[in-house]
């Protein structure tokens, strides 16, 4: 059992489990020792509150997990007092992103507004470090292995060392125990998440990043690509790939030769040599829309509450400001009625930017391509972009104008090309199309809209005509 170090008990408000000294009563206990739930029991410990802090597997750490945090995430770690964390600052900031795309044309340099900064990091080194600081403050009681069993008729969880049931005495919980949460499940809130891809992570040693201090996305391969750096000789690949080309986890060889191409030269190089070292590890991607945050006095925050593609690396940052919003909310309604609203546009966007990536249907195709066009002509629109990528601009508004800009020009260069060309079956067909598109902007004026994207239940494919 991992406690404590150095704490202060009086004797009549602890109780010893394995020979370890934990109070018999919390202010708060949170649910899971990640980087959101670290980051709950520290934030929460320094306003003053008494927390017990469970992990279940403290090894899960060591998974194929979110390496990248966004400028309002980084802003949430300033505000929390985590800004100095040596695993987020050892790098450097990270200023952006590039798109590469799959023409072949020059790449996208897309930073973010008014000098925001974003940090990237090895996601087990990020974990290893909060726990060290939750562990050394005196309000904090960590205690894994460690699984919550129940949460009625009174909350308790199973300490693995002891082979015991301790009961929870405390008058908040936290859930932030991952899209898989058994808190959720606990609560009687089902798993209503849909499948969306396989994603790969594989380290690339001693390469250069064509611009360094980004995040790079590439185009043509199987699905699309994120390469970020993580150390000072390593940089993260993370490759997505969907459910129909399932058979790339198992042949390397076929791998390889699918997304080899889409790498710069020397890039290609190393993901060679990765992949003769070891096989990349690989996760199902979900979604699940943000709209439940708890019930009671149990609150969900983090992927707990709802995940998206990872492709945005939205979710860390969207963890950080729930917990921002917790600690400043009256009670669990109070922080729900906030965060709907709040993580409203991130969501969308997530979810618009993967469809666009990831699928080759002409329409998608057109509007990846006046995307494009856009991103290289307007620096209006690469800020906006990044403002809503950021989420430091999380207005709807800022999202239609930018999604109806971009689809509005791809549906007018489509349909007037096939008119153009006399087929008018094929303006039709792609009339049709473009205005099931047409949601997205709408969806970003209509407080409280939730949109299931098209391509988690009908990928489509084809052209006009």
């Amino acid at each position: 059992m991992a406690k404590t170090g150095g704490n202060r008990y009086d004797s009549a408000c602890f109780s010893t489990a394995g020979g370890i000294s934990v109070r018999t009563g919390h202010d708060v206990a949170v649910i899971g020792a990640g980087p959101i739930g670290c980051a709950a029991a520290i934030a929460f410990a320094r306003h003053g509150a008494t927390v017990l802090l469970l992990e279940s597997n403290p090894r899960a750490s060591e998974r194929f997990a979110g390496e990248w945090i966004h400028p309002s995430g980084v802003q949430s770690l300033e505000r929390l007092g985590l800004g100095a964390l040596e695993a987020i600052t050892e790098n450097g900031p990270r200023r952006g992103f590039v798109v590469h795309p799959e023409d072949g044309s020059e790449p996208i340099v897309l930073p973010y507004p008014d000098g925001m900064t974003a940090a990237s990091f090895d996601h087990g080194e990020l974990v290893s470090e909060l726990r060290r600081k939750a562990a050394a403050l005196p309000g904090i009681d960590y205690v894994t292995p460690a699984r919550l069993t129940r949460l009625s008729p009174a909350p308790a969880y199973f300490d693995s060392n002891s082979g015991a049931e301790i009961q929870i005495n405390a008058a908040r919980i936290v859930a932030a125990d991952g899209r898989r949460s058994g808190t959720r499940r606990l609560l009687g809130l089902g798993d209503g998440s849909v499948g969306i891809s396989i994603m790969g992570g594989i380290v690339l040693n001693d390469v250069d990043l064509p611009a360094e201090g980004y995040g790079h996305v590439m185009s043509g391969g199987p699905g699309p690509i994120m390469v970020y750096r993580i150390g000072a000789n390593k940089v993260r690949m993370c490759l997505d790939i969907p459910p129909s080309a399932a058979g790339l986890r198992r042949d390397t060889a076929a791998l390889h030769d699918a997304v080899a191409p889409v790498l710069p030269a020397g890039m290609a190089k190393a993901f060679a040599v990765s992949l003769k070292a070891r096989k990349p590890a690989w996760m199902e991607t979900r979604f699940q829309t943000r709209t439940e945050y708890g019930r009671g006095n149990v609150a969900l925050v983090g992927d707990a509450v709802g995940c998206t593609h990872p492709l945005t690396a939205i979710g860390i940052s969207l963890g950080l400001m729930d917990v921002e919003a917790l600690l400043d909310s009256a009670d669990v309604a109070d922080y729900a009625r906030h965060r709907r609203t709040a993580a409203r546009v991130p969501e969308m966007l997530s979810n618009a930017l993967y469809q666009v990536f990831s699928e080759n249907s002409y329409d998608t195709v057109a509007i990846r391509r006046s995307m494009y066009d856009a991103w290289r002509t307007s620096a209006a629109e690469r800020r906006r972009t990044m403002g809503l990528l950021a989420a430091t601009d999380l207005r709807g508004r800022s999202f239609a104008t930018s999604f109806f800009r971009i689809g509005f020009t791809a549906a007018r260069r489509t349909v007037g090309r096939e008119a153009r060309a006399g087929h008018w079956r094929g303006a039709r067909h792609a009339l049709s199309a473009f205005a099931s598109w047409s949601t997205w902007p709408l969806a970003g004026l209509i407080p409280g809209y939730r949109k299931i994207p098209a391509h988690l239940t009908a990928p489509r494919a084809g052209r006009p005509g």
